[in-house]
């Protein structure tokens, strides 16, 4: 307790805080954060302003206790607030607040220097290859409260203005318009709102230079970079804006105004979408699961403007969609484009293979975030989208996603599996308790195969089959033992079955090999192939 009002606090823990007014319990919606601080010194200043959607004298928010023994100076309502903060949570006491009414809720904090286990999530400073101090601000899923008291539910929208004071020959970027004042770096954000996982967000880096990358369908794009790192180079201004302009022809107006900034810096993650400022790992380029790291991470970044940033997840557990639908996105214009597509389908078997949760997880209990969310990138796209377009068709698929994007709201998996059946005219409520839900490492359907080169039939046999069926198509590739002797042999698991004997036309050579979905339709596996869960692959975390 540092706030200087300990009989305060007494007096509101036995009586009703304030002397008119309605009292008890405040509920609300936060509408706007004002934030204050300095990069070094971590001082921050916090004004919340809030909607009574129940009235009352006593405003509850989520506040981590890292930061308990910094808190002063808390008003409310414009008066000194009593109160009291326990179990990460700050409730503040005084003057009542009517239905329907708006009032704010200030306070002082310092923000600890603190993040994640390894990740930036939280305030951190990284020192680049040539020893440039990176700050940086990172609210993510559940976070705000770790800066100050803030309503941290996920699926919450609100306006932003932020004040970052910081050393003259430092650069600060956040959402929304900038107007720079030598020592300080104003952001105001008023535009339809935006989730705070991702728009509280600030960066501080003195080592950017700036390169105007003309205009992407109307969004005028500056890429902020080292020249060391690559990576401006490799931004294509023509493939880029294509995907922007399809982006816009399927979903509506890029959602945050006209224009996007592109930061480069050493960050834990490959890329992070704040709104109308992507931050890219300096360290892009490679290694990669994908075939063009720096543009499906920017293409993916760009998605989430729409998937993620304008439309936001609903609870923890609606991770997985988001991520997958930033990484269908981006595949679908790479395989529009040539053969990138098919490199990343591969890498996400591979990813999916290695998953130690399923993309929504049961587990009881249900695991942290940090935990399970590096498997929604694999397992994700290919069992909500991939697998789905393979069996009906990629325009059923993105008549689903035109229908849940293009407005501000919240939403879950259940929703886009719901939109997903009507627009594909399947059942999925098997399929989603085959694929999207589960307890445990998932098991993905592993097959025995064989060919018989004298009657041309190929066989599949489950060696793991669960009650539920986990159906799919996918093919299976007949080889010979020439380089190019190839023919492949489709296979519907969903509509014939898990067992299935096929006859196939007869090849033109004596088959030799033998692979199972070589072109990443579905989450199935040979039973020879090796599970290395150990090994799992995160493909967001610079490896």
């Amino acid at each position: 307790m540092g706030w200087g009002m300990r009989r305060a606090l007494l007096l509101c823990l036995f009586t009703a805080c304030g002397d008119s007014g309605p009292t008890g319990p405040i509920t609300a919606h936060v509408t706007r954060y004002d934030y204050a601080f300095d990069i070094e010194s971590r001082a921050a200043h916090t004004t919340i302003t809030f909607t009574a959607d129940e009235g009352g004298d006593c405003l509850a928010l989520p506040l981590r206790a890292a930061v308990a023994s910094s808190l002063a100076n808390v008003t409310l309502n414009g008066e000194t607030a009593g109160g009291s903060f326990d179990n990460g949570v700050l409730t503040a006491c005084a003057k009542g607040v009517k239905t329907g009414a708006s009032a704010k809720l200030e306070a002082d904090v310092v923000i600890p220097l603190a993040t994640l286990e390894d990740s930036q999530v939280g305030y951190s400073i990284t020192k680049d290859a040539q020893g440039n101090s990176f700050y940086y601000l990172v609210s993510w899923i559940n976070g705000c409260d770790q800066f100050g008291p803030c309503d941290s539910r996920p699926d919450q929208f609100a306006t932003y203005h932020f004040t970052v004071t910081h050393p003259d020959m430092y650069k600060v970027r956040c959402p929304g318009a900038i107007v720079e004042h030598g020592t300080s770096t104003e952001c105001t954000f008023d535009l339809e709102g935006g989730p705070t996982y991702s728009t509280f967000g600030v960066a501080a880096y003195p080592a950017w230079t700036t390169t105007d990358k003309g205009s992407w369908d109307g969004v005028a794009v500056t890429v902020y970079d080292r020249a060391s790192t690559g990576i401006t180079a490799k931004i294509d201004s023509a493939y880029h804006g294509g995907f922007i302009a399809w982006m816009q022809s399927q979903f509506g107006p890029y959602p945050f105004g006209s224009e996007l900034r592109v930061l480069t810096a050493p960050t834990y993650w490959s890329g992070f979408e704040h709104p109308g400022n992507i931050v890219l790992d300096d360290r892009l380029i490679g290694p990669s699961a994908y075939a063009n790291p720096v543009a499906h991470v920017l293409d993916h970044e760009m998605t989430h403007m729409w998937a993620g940033d304008q439309t936001t997840i609903a609870t923890t557990y609606d991770f997985t969609w988001k991520e997958a639908m930033a990484e269908y996105l981006s595949f679908v214009w790479e395989d529009m484009n040539g053969p990138d597509g098919l490199v990343t389908a591969r890498a996400w078997r591979r990813m999916g293979e290695m998953a130690a949760y399923y993309p929504v997880p049961l587990d009881d209990p249900r695991p942290a975030l940090f935990d399970f969310y590096g498997d929604a990138y694999g397992p994700g796209p290919l069992v909500l989208f991939r697998q789905l377009e393979v069996m009906t068709s990629r325009a059923q698929v993105l008549d689903a996603l035109k229908m849940l994007l293009g407005h501000p709201h919240a939403m879950s998996v259940d929703d886009v599996l719901a939109a997903l059946a009507q627009t594909t005219g399947l059942d999925l409520s098997g399929y989603a308790n085959a694929w999207v839900h589960g307890k445990g490492p998932p098991d993905w359907p592993r097959y025995a195969l064989s060919y018989a080169n004298a009657s041309h039939q190929l066989t599949l046999t489950m060696t793991n089959p669960k009650p539920t069926p986990r159906g799919c198509k996918f093919h299976v590739a007949l080889r010979g033992a020439t380089a190019g002797q190839e023919q492949l042999v489709e296979v519907n698991t969903f509509t014939g079955g898990e067992n299935q004997t096929i006859t196939v036309p007869a090849p033109a050579f004596a088959v030799t090999q033998l692979e199972i979905d070589p072109n990443g339709e579905c989450l199935v596996f040979s039973t020879t192939a090796t599970i290395t869960r150990e090994q799992r692959y995160n493909p967001w975390v610079h490896r």
